[in-house]
């Protein structure tokens, strides 16, 4: 699966004729709310798209939260065909794929985003970002809410200095 997953998400990026993306996205939720069904959502933001956005509104968030982006899906998977191979890695992994046994939930999610870290890993190691845009940007794995395991799991996947003001904005919700 990571493979097959990793080459979709390389050749969606290497599509992508935009000039101004300072952000990737990897948006992760479970389709129809079953925890064993993980899913994730290949898109991006840029620089002319947060300009217009509420340029009355200057917040980190507005840079940041994914529901201010642009909301383009250019690359799903975990539905369709690619749903039989996260349904077989799930099971490959152990775990359970009835969605009544609530114990493997919370772990499914960790496993499947233990696996986009990787990847993202892979792709910057790669310099693959830097071949398409002349730079490393940053490759945020995200649900629609942030906590600080979303800043750690992004620092651990990209680097600190790659998500450092991404990191700054989840954790300074915390000291308010």
């Amino acid at each position: 699966m990571k493979d097959i997953l990793k080459k979709m998400i390389v050749d969606t990026i290497n599509s992508w004729s935009e000039d101004d993306i300072y952000a990737i996205s990897l948006f992760v939720y479970d389709d129809e709310d079953d925890p064993t069904r993980p899913t994730v959502t290949l898109g991006f933001n840029t620089e002319s798209w947060f300009d217009n956005v509420d340029p009355n509104y200057d917040d980190p968030e507005k840079r940041w939260n994914y529901a201010y982006w642009i909301q383009n899906q250019e690359m799903e998977f975990g539905y369709d065909d690619t749903a039989k191979l996260v349904r077989q890695w799930v099971e490959d992994q152990g775990f359970s794929v009835d969605e009544n046994e609530e114990d493997d939930d919370e772990a499914i999610t960790e496993a499947f985003v233990a696996v986009l870290i990787d990847i993202v890993k892979e792709i910057h190691d790669a310099k693959i970002l830097t071949a398409k845009f002349g730079k490393e940007l940053p490759i945020l794995i995200h649900e629609l809410e942030y906590y600080d395991q979303i800043a750690k799991q992004n620092i651990e996947a990209n680097g600190e200095e790659l998500v450092k003001e991404f990191s700054d904005w989840i954790f300074g919700m915390y000291l308010d």
